[in-house]
C-alpha cells in the first residue's frame, strides 16, 4: 500500500515558516518545539531555505546564541540548506546564526485551519528606527520610528493593535478574515490594501490611504467593565465592518479620525504621497513647510529638541530632503538658506534664533 503525501504549497512552507519566527520571538523554546521545529525542517531542504528567508526579513541582532545552541553545524538546519536557496550558503549560515537572537514561548495555535483560541506578538521600533514586518498571512508591516504594535490572529479576523506610533500596512486579501487596526477605540478595516495609520501628539488618528479602501468605525467597550486589563479588552475582536457612506477611505484620501468620523476627508496629490511616505526610505521630505511643524518632524526621528527663540522663524517656510537623522545637515541649510543660527544647550537641545549680522 503507498503512502500519499501531499505537496505542499509555496504559500503553506511561508505560513509555517512565519509562524515558528513568530514562535521564536516570544521567549524560550519548550523541549516539544524544540523536537516539532526539528522535524518540520528535516521534512524538506524547502522548508529550511523559506525559514532562513523569512529570518532574514526580521531585525532582531542584540543576540546571538539561541538557533546556534539548537542547530549545532551537524544539526538539520547545516544539512538542510537548499543549495538552490536563492540566500546561498553563506547567507544562509548567517541567516541561522541571525535566528539565534530569536526566542520561543508561544500558544500551541495552528495559523489557518484549526485556530481555537487567538494568538499575540509584539514589535516595537526605536526612535529613528523602522522596522518590516512579515505576517503569518503575507501581509506586511512597516513600522516608523517610536511605534509599539501588538498583532492578534484567530480563525476569523487579523488584529493589528497600535499603541503608539506609526505603520504602513500592505494587506494580503483574504475575504473570509479582514484585517483591522486599532489605535485608540478607531477601527480601520480592510479585505485587501495598503495604509498608512499614525497616532498624532493630540492622540488623534491620521489615515492615508494608498491602494484600495478601508472602512472606519469605533470599536465598541460597552462589554468591558470597570477594572479589566488592557490586554483583557483586545481580547475582543472587532466586528466585521459594513461600508456606508461617511465611513469609506478610497485610494489617495487623507482623513483625521475622531470619534468615529471621517471628518476632513481630503485628496492626496502624488508629490504629497512622497512626502508623506518619505520616512520608509529613511529621509524626510519638506515642500513650504513651515519651520515649525519641519523641526517637530524632526524630533520624531532624533532625540533632539530644538527651541525658537523667535516667533517670526516659525511661519518661515522650508523645502529641501534630508536624511532622518541627519540634524547637522539641517541646521547647515537653515544658517545658509534663512540666516537661522543655532546652539547646542547640553547634548539634545538646539537653540535657534535669527543669525547676528554684526
Amino acid at each position: 500500500m503507498k503512502t500519499v503525501v501531499p505537496l505542499r504549497s509555496e504559500d503553506e512552507i511561508l505560513e509555517n515558516a512565519t509562524r515558528w519566527i513568530l514562535k521564536l520571538d516570544e521567549g524560550d523554546l519548550s523541549a516539544d518545539d524544540e523536537k516539532a521545529l526539528r522535524i518540520w525542517l528535516r521534512e524538506s531542504k524547502r522548508n529550511t531555505a523559506i525559514f532562513m528567508e523569512v529570518a532574514g526579513t526580521w531585525d532582531k541582532t542584540d543576540s546571538l546564541s539561541i538557533l546556534a545552541e539548537l542547530f549545532p553545524e551537524n544539526s538539520a538546519v547545516a544539512h538542510s540548506a537548499s543549495p538552490e536557496s536563492s540566500l546561498g550558503w553563506g547567507a544562509l549560515a548567517a541567516a541561522s546564526i541571525f535566528v539565534a537572537v530569536l526566542g520561543i514561548g508561544f500558544l500551541e495555535d495552528q495559523w489557518g485551519e484549526g485556530i481555537s483560541h487567538s494568538t499575540l506578538a509584539s514589535y516595537t521600533t526605536e526612535i529613528g528606527k523602522q522596522k518590516t514586518v512579515l505576517l503569518p498571512d503575507s501581509s506586511e508591516v512597516i513600522l516608523n520610528t517610536n511605534t509599539q504594535l501588538d498583532v492578534r490572529f484567530t480563525s476569523n479576523a487579523r488584529v493589528l493593535y497600535l499603541k503608539q506610533g506609526e505603520v504602513m500596512v500592505s494587506v494580503a486579501p483574504d475575504k473570509n478574515r479582514p484585517l483591522s487596526v486599532v489605535a485608540g477605540d478607531q477601527v480601520i478595516q480592510a479585505i485587501g490594501t495598503e495604509f498608512v495609520v499614525e497616532i498624532m501628539e493630540d492622540q488623534l488618528i491620521d489615515l492615508l490611504v494608498t491602494e484600495g479602501k478601508v472602512v472606519v468605525g469605533i470599536q465598541p467597550r460597552s462589554s468591558v467593565t470597570e477594572g479589566q486589563q488592557l490586554a483583557q479588552i483586545e481580547e475582543e475582536i472587532p466586528a466585521v465592518l459594513t461600508p456606508v457612506v461617511g465611513n469609506t477611505v478610497a485610494a489617495g484620501q487623507q482623513v483625521v479620525l475622531q470619534e468615529g468620523e471621517t471628518k476632513d476627508l481630503v485628496t492626496v496629490s502624488q508629490d504629497e504621497l512622497e512626502v508623506r511616505l518619505s520616512w520608509k526610505d529613511g529621509g524626510l521630505v519638506f515642500r513650504s513647510e513651515p519651520l515649525e511643524e519641519v523641526l517637530r518632524e524632526v524630533e520624531r526621528y532624533t532625540m533632539v529638541r530644538f527651541i525658537l527663540t523667535d516667533e517670526s522663524l516659525k511661519s518661515q517656510t522650508l523645502t529641501g530632503r534630508f536624511r532622518a537623522d541627519d540634524v547637522d545637515a539641517l541646521l547647515a541649510s537653515l544658517r545658509v538658506n534663512f540666516d537661522i543660527a543655532h546652539e547646542f544647550v547640553g547634548d539634545n537641545r538646539v537653540v535657534l534664533s535669527e543669525l547676528d549680522d554684526s
